[in-house]
This record gives C-alpha cells, sequence and structure tokens, in this order.
C-alpha cells in the first residue's frame, strides 16, 4: 500500500507485527517509522533497538525479536537495509516468520524490493517510493496554504519538478519558500528559480532538453554551472551515460507508458518525461551517444585520455552528431 492509506489504516486501528517500509524516499520511510513508533512503542529506551542490515548479529536480532515488552504495547527491533537470503530466514526467523508475536513491532527500512521478506506474515508492505507530480503539488499547495501563503498549480508542480520529488527536498524547499514570501505573500515561478537549487539529476535532463532542441549554448552554459558548483567531469560523464541509456530504452521499448516505468524502476510522470525527450532523438543517434558515453568512461578509467577533454570531447560529437530528430 502507498504512504497515505498506510497512515490512514493505521489511524483506524489497523495493526501488524512486522512492517516492511520499501521505496526510494527516505521522507516516507522515516515519516511511517515515527508514526509506528508513536503509536505503539514507550520507554523507547528498554523497548528498542536498531540493527544494520550490513552488519549485525543474527542471534541478537533474534533475541530482539522475541524479547516482551516492557510497560510498552510492543517491543520495536528496526532494521536498515536488510536483504536476507531464503537460507537465513529458515536458519534465524523461520519460526518467527511463521508466526510472529502479537506484542512485537518488527520494522524493515529499505530502499530496494526484497521479495524474501514478503513471506512473512502479519506484514504489512508499505509502497514509500516517490510520489506522483499530482500529489506532490497538492502537498506543497496544502503547505503554503498552513504558513498562509498562496501558490499556484503551476508554480507547485514546478518547484516538485525542480526537487526531482524526493520529499525531503520538497519540505526544506517549501518551508524555505513560506519563510521567503512571508504570511500573506504569493510565490510565483521567479521566486522559484531564484530561489530553488536544482539538482545535478535535474540540470543533466535540462541540459540534455538543450541539446535535443539544438540550443548548444544553453546546453553548455548549464555544464559550466554544474562544474562550478563541483561536478567532476567523470561524474557528470557517468550521469549523461546513465541517462542517455534511459533514453535508449524508452525509445525501443515496447508496452505501456507504466510497464516500462515499472522496469526502469521510475514513476509514470517520469517515464513520460523520458519518453518525450527521447523522441527529440532519433534512436541511432541515442545508441551512439552511449557508446561515446561508454567509450569515454573507459578511456578516463584507464588513464588514456585525461577527464576535462574527454568529457567535453564526448559532449560535442553528441551535439555534433546529425541524428537529432529537430
Amino acid at each position: 500500500m502507498r504512504y497515505l492509506e498506510f497512515k490512514n489504516r493505521l489511524d483506524r486501528g489497523e495493526e501488524f507485527s512486522v512492517y516492511l517500509l520499501e521505496g526510494e524516499d527516505a521522507y516516507f520511510r522515516e515519516n511511517a517509522l515515527s508514526l509506528l513508533k508513536e503509536r505503539f512503542i514507550s520507554e523507547p529506551e528498554v523497548n528498542a533497538a536498531n540493527f544494520d542490515g550490513a552488519d549485525f548479529d543474527a542471534a541478537e536480532l533474534l533475541s530482539s525479536l522475541t524479547a516482551y515488552p516492557f510497560m510498552s504495547r510492543k517491543r520495536l527491533t528496526l532494521i536498515r537495509e536488510f536483504y536476507p537470503k531464503p537460507d537465513f530466514i529458515k536458519k534465524w526467523l523461520k519460526g518467527f516468520s511463521e508466526n510472529p508475536p502479537s506484542d512485537a513491532l518488527f520494522i524493515i527500512s529499505n530502499e530496494k524490493p526484497c521479495e524474501t521478506l514478503k513471506k512473512f506474515k502479519s506484514l504489512c508492505v508499505v509502497d514509500c517510493g516517490k510520489a506522483d507530480a499530482n500529489l506532490i503539488a497538492r502537498w506543497i499547495k496544502a503547505r503554503c496554504a498552513a504558513g498562509g501563503v498562496f501558490i499556484d498549480d503551476k508554480c507547485a508542480k514546478t518547484l516538485g519538478e525542480y526537487c526531482l520529488y524526493d520529499m525531503s527536498r520538497v519540505e526544506n524547499e517549501t518551508d524555505k519558500l513560506i519563510a521567503f514570501a512571508g504570511e500573506g505573500g504569493t510565490l510565483g515561478i521567479e521566486d522559484i528559480d531564484a530561489n530553488v537549487s536544482r539538482g545535478s539529476e535535474y540540470k543533466v535532463y535540462e541540459m540534455t532538453e538543450a541539446i535535443g532542441k539544438r540550443k548548444f549554448a544553453d546546453a553548455l552554459e548549464i555544464v559550466r554551472d554544474l562544474l562550478l558548483k563541483g561536478e567532476t567531469p567523470q561524474r557528470l560523464l557517468g550521469t549523461l551515460y546513465n541517462y542517455f541509456r534511459r533514453l535508449l530504452h524508452v525509445a525501443i521499448a515496447e508496452g505501456s507508458l507504466s510497464e516500462i516505468a515499472e522496469r526502469l524502476g521510475v514513476k509514470e510522470y517520469a517515464a513520460r518525461k523520458i519518453a518525450e525527450q527521447s523522441k527529440m532523438f532519433k534512436k541511432r543517434a541515442l545508441k551512439s551517444a552511449v557508446d561515446v558515453l561508454a567509450d569515454s568512461d573507459y578511456r578516463i578509467k584507464s588513464g588514456m585520455a585525461e577527464e576535462n577533454e574527454q568529457f567535453f570531447i564526448a559532449l560535442f560529437k553528441i551535439m555534433t552528431d546529425n541524428g537529432s530528430a529537430c
């Protein structure tokens, strides 16, 4: 279930022994964790244990899961980034997974999916992936209204897009803009442009958009800005490679937009934006760009070329490729 459904069902009194908070948005994972702690845990100093999925003692984990709570409805066992193999469950957690105690609260917070964990009984899987553009825009408008500030739909969607729909960034940037506008104020596009820092991934999207439209001066200005802000040519090369590979995948993919989004591991809105941008290039040009970027990365890592020079060689090859659809 999505985060909002989880929150509503929790308010209605539904409860489980095991919660899998799964998805790339840390904001939703941490907020879900806070809600569960507030609802079920008293005296957290003696009723909560934290584990790191990359380095933990299995016996200590099992001991925590089967311990009785002290003056609390449940005892919390939290583990982050936990991706066990079936053999581990069978050896250490078989009894717990088949019959979790009602006073246990086992919370697993994972950025990536893990099918093994979904075999637990009394399990609630909370989808903590990035919210869609419309939901985030509504959240921004409501947050602004609560602060006495007006923002329209277009500006709210632009703010979400600049933040790449990452709710932690959305929250921080929205609060910053509310403070900037002041009670009774109004936020416009110019305020968002002036006060919201667009992340490297969004800048790469803008740069690719400029290349697709053959606005090369704009693309180079974006590159210059990224380098001035500390991005290295090699890191940009890797980001560009991953982005053009996505464009190519979408350009040649079959199936519905929702199916493509699932394969890419992104929301449907993001897949739609990628699909729109991929149409600016011929498929051959996208394949050429991916090959050029992969070759440049290899040449830098093998010591055959200097990273700054090789990055700009790759960029100019992509710009001058006559396969653009424009």
